[in-house]
């Protein structure tokens, strides 16, 4: 049935014009072609074609000889922008002490299917991403370039249970630090592990992070948010 429908279809889109609809057609079209003349003013457009001024300043730089001298510089400029990114907008040090939980539930907005086409996850559906893989290692935000906040989060020990359940005990937790200033480049080679950088704010924006230095837990089925308060060297 539907090969005889595509057959059909076929025939009718290429069933021969009649001799009136080909005269219509070939009218039609010297219409279209016409030429009418010019209605109106018309203006010689005087703006610079981009590219064509673009290529007229590489060849000024390349005679000046200062073309490599040029790509030099925006080489520079962007070996910087990745040693020390912009600073994420809107962070200060942390002024007064805040925690708050982060539920980082989402409801399914359409049906998620594997690749053999079955529902596994129904729209409307709340997950939770903590359901299915927990925050293993805390989550430090701190300014690179305070070092009271570099060492607080270089010497951060988690306080956790022992396996009896009594008692706490301080271990390294090994935390993952993210910074919304300065440089990881710098911080990676001094100390020898691995430093992040909150690109854009993309992470403190979820959160809802302000201040730093502020920690990230697992608490739950939540995320416990602590914007830490810490005291400078020359107080007491």
């Amino acid at each position: 049935m539907q090969r005889f429908c595509y057959l059909f279809l076929l025939n009718v889109a290429f069933i021969p014009m009649t001799q009136a609809e080909v005269m219509k057609d070939h009218a039609i079209r010297d219409y279209a072609i016409r030429d009418y003349g010019i209605i109106g003013n018309t203006f010689e457009i005087l703006e610079e074609d981009f590219l064509e001024m673009i290529e007229k300043r590489l060849k000024k730089l390349e005679g000046d000889g200062n073309l490599q001298e040029h790509q030099q510089k925006i080489a520079k400029q962007a070996q910087e922008k990745i040693k020390r990114p912009k600073p994420v907008e809107g962070i200060q040090h942390t002024k007064e002490l805040r925690s708050f939980t982060y539920d980082p539930s989402i409801t399914v907005p359409y049906d998620l299917k594997d690749h053999q086409g079955k529902v596994f996850h129904k729209a409307g559906t709340k997950v939770n991403p903590l359901d299915f893989k927990s925050l293993s290692k805390p989550l430090l935000f701190i300014d690179g370039d305070d070092e009271v906040q570099v060492t607080w989060a270089m010497e951060h020990k988690e306080m956790k249970h022992n396996v009896m359940g009594q008692g706490a005990i301080g271990q390294n937790s090994n935390s993952q630090i993210i910074l919304t200033s300065g440089s990881p480049f710098e911080l990676m080679e001094k100390f020898d592990r691995p430093i992040y950088f909150d690109q854009e704010g993309v992470l403190t924006k979820k959160l809802g992070i302000q201040q730093v230095p502020a920690k990230v837990t697992q608490q739950g089925k939540c995320l416990l948010i602590e914007e830490v308060l810490l005291k400078k060297v020359d107080e007491k």
